[in-house]
């Protein structure tokens, strides 16, 4: 298979965009409490690696759905941080 290269940019890019996925310790000391926003927090490490590998993967062949997966970690990576941080009333 002739597989070409994801750019060195677009490497640089999804990790830029994978990195808040290392304040994990983080997320986990103001998780909200049990249930669903529970599980979501403890998935993330995992949906932003997957995301991240799928991009760098399928960049080459078909860019348009690289910027597509990289548009959804930025709202994912919004929505992580606005689920921790917001207070439970």
């Amino acid at each position: 298979m002739n597989r070409r290269r994801t750019p060195w940019w677009m490497d640089v890019i999804i990790l830029v965009l994978m990195s808040p996925a290392l304040v994990f310790p983080g997320l986990i000391n103001n998780m909200p409490a049990e249930g669903t926003p529970q599980a979501l927090v403890w998935l993330y490490p995992v949906y932003v690696l997957a995301t991240g590998v799928c991009t760098w993967m399928v960049y080459p062949q078909r860019p348009a759905v690289a910027w597509i997966l990289l548009a959804l970690l930025v709202l994912s990576n919004i929505a992580m941080y606005i689920l921790v941080n917001t207070p439970v009333s």
